[in-house]
């Protein structure tokens, strides 16, 4: 079952990042940074989940306003195995000196720990296996520029027709063992 099956709506979306995961699988490489943004609701999250399923990898999820301090996301990136992929939900909420750490992460793979403090302080630099972040947001505007730039696909998430947001109560209700009635 590929991702056209697990996620219903958002077509457009699905179709690219479907290219986009075949194209990763092809080359036999971890899939590119992803950042899902839209309105909330939309299944930003689902669908960081079917795409890490589909790849076969773990996903280690955690959210903007989780990381209160750079040594926060330090500490998750250097836990992360090779073609894992990260899940921050509201990514625009990532502190300042976090984003910046996650810049250099996502382009080169790596990050500076500072061992010590004051004159003596050292920066030891940590290779980090190759790693998918996929970045979720309600609010594209407000991620800085040099952030977007390092996400190799960005998808939009509208809202839902009619006949998508039927077919999603179908499918809810199956799940749930609900009869439904016409109308």
């Amino acid at each position: 079952m590929c991702i056209r099956d697990r996620y219903i709506g958002q077509e457009k979306a699905k179709d690219n990042l479907s290219v986009f995961i075949d194209a990763a699988r092809l080359r036999n490489e971890p899939l590119d940074h992803v950042l899902l943004h839209g309105p909330p609701g939309l299944g930003k999250t689902t669908l960081a989940m079917i795409v890490a399923n589909e790849l076969e990898v773990p996903i280690r999820v955690t959210s903007g306003p989780a990381i209160q301090h750079a040594g926060d996301l330090a500490s998750i990136l250097s836990s992360l195995d090779a073609g894992e992929v990260l899940f921050i939900d509201e990514i625009h909420r990532l502190p300042r000196a976090a984003e910046e750490l996650l810049y250099i992460a996502m382009e080169d793979f790596r990050v500076d720990v500072m061992v010590g403090k004051g004159p003596g302080a050292s920066s030891i630099p940590l290779t980090l296996p190759r790693f998918t972040v996929i970045g979720a947001t309600t609010r594209e505007g407000m991620l800085p520029s040099p952030l977007r730039a390092r996400f190799g696909f960005t998808a939009h998430l509208d809202f839902y027709p009619h006949e998508e947001l039927e077919k999603l109560i179908e499918r809810s209700s199956a799940v749930l063992g609900i009869q439904l009635e016409d109308g």
